[in-house]
């Protein structure tokens, strides 16, 4: 039985998976998303993964932890309370500098209003098709359905949460392999067919993982892990990019139940402050990557200043923001909860 005390730890190891999801991400974007005239570069550069591996690995990580969170919870509301506070901070103002830094130095086709700003930081992009301020705020949205789905499950049938999201999972692969009404125009993003939209696949599966270490035995772990890697190989095939996905889902379902192990603290940092990072990186980072062209010649200087430049602001934002008005929108929202429940 873990201790409040043990839970309330930060852990370097999960810390330094974030680090690697980010920098998987991070990387493909400076160098292999955009096509070679656009960022600036003489050539197209290559990478054996794609950067949206990172992110299945932070939805396995996202699963063990929300799991977590949910078990401190008293209520339901409580633990949205908490998701929303930890997302929404860091959200706004990553939102505001994206606006400003494109702005000024130019993102021909990637530019969004201040009106699309607003709507994506108040959710609406979930429910009404909107330009997102930075393409990468697609998996904030996944995440976001994730939260609603766990929080209901986990708080209507606690004891039953790690069979119910795997039948919810399934449910999203028979949509998916079946084509189950793949035309019906969603209520929800992605807006299009039911698995991924209502069931969250292929995106359940990580998600699933996590659950599973955080909730289950080891056996429990390793057949329910099995049961998802299948299930990948179905979905790509025997590629490198499934190779890619199955050694970082095993990394992540082993790595976040790591306790005392000792992390370089550069790595740990850059996973303490991942979520800003993961906000500011691509839009910010590729418009500053193009800005220097003219000046700079050499493609790895560009790309060296833009991570360190958004490092920088994502260290600042975490410091100034992500943590400090968390905590007390939080403690501030739990009072009126609290006293809107206590009766007159």
């Amino acid at each position: 039985m873990r201790s409040d005390q043990d839970e309330n730890r930060r852990y370097e190891a999960i810390d330094a998976l974030r680090a690697i999801a980010v920098m998987l991400v991070l990387i493909f974007h400076y160098t292999s998303r955009f096509p070679a005239d656009y960022i600036g570069f003489d050539h197209q550069m290559t990478l054996p993964w794609q950067g949206i591996v990172g992110v299945f690995l932070f939805f396995i990580i996202s699963g063990y932890c929300i799991a977590m969170t949910a078990e401190r919870s008293e209520t339901v509301w409580m633990f949205w309370l908490q998701r929303f506070t930890r997302l929404e901070p860091a959200l706004i103002a990553c939102i505001a500098i994206t606006l400003i830094v494109v702005a000024a130095l130019g993102l021909p086709g990637r530019e969004v209003s201040a009106l699309d700003g607003l709507k994506n930081a108040s959710w609406t992009t979930l429910f009404v098709p909107t330009p997102l301020v930075d393409g990468a705020y697609w998996s904030l949205l996944a995440e976001a359905k994730f939260y609603f789905v766990f929080g209901l499950v986990f708080y209507l049938w606690p004891n039953r949460v790690l069979v119910l999201f795997t039948s919810f999972t399934v449910l999203g692969a028979i949509a998916q392999f079946s084509g189950l009404w793949s035309d019906h125009q969603a209520l929800i993003f992605p807006f299009k067919g039911i698995a991924m939209p209502y069931f969250l696949f292929p995106y359940s599966l990580f998600f699933l993982m996590g659950i599973a270490a955080r909730r289950s035995t080891r056996t429990v772990q390793t057949v329910v892990t099995a049961g998802c890697l299948v299930v990948v190989v179905k979905l790509w095939g025997g590629s490198a990019f499934s190779a890619w996905v199955i050694a970082l889902s095993i990394l992540g379902v082993i790595g976040v139940q790591l306790r005392d192990i000792k992390i370089w603290r550069s790595v740990s940092y850059i996973g303490l402050i991942s979520y800003p990072l993961y906000l500011l990186h691509q839009n910010v980072g590729v418009a500053i990557i193009r800005w220097l062209a003219p000046w700079i010649g050499s493609p790895y200087l560009r790309i060296g200043i833009a991570f360190c430049t958004v490092v920088a602001i994502a260290a600042f934002v975490a410091w100034a923001v992500e943590h400090r008005f968390r905590q007390r929108i939080e403690i501030y929202a739990a009072r009126l909860m609290s006293r809107a429940a206590t009766p007159a």
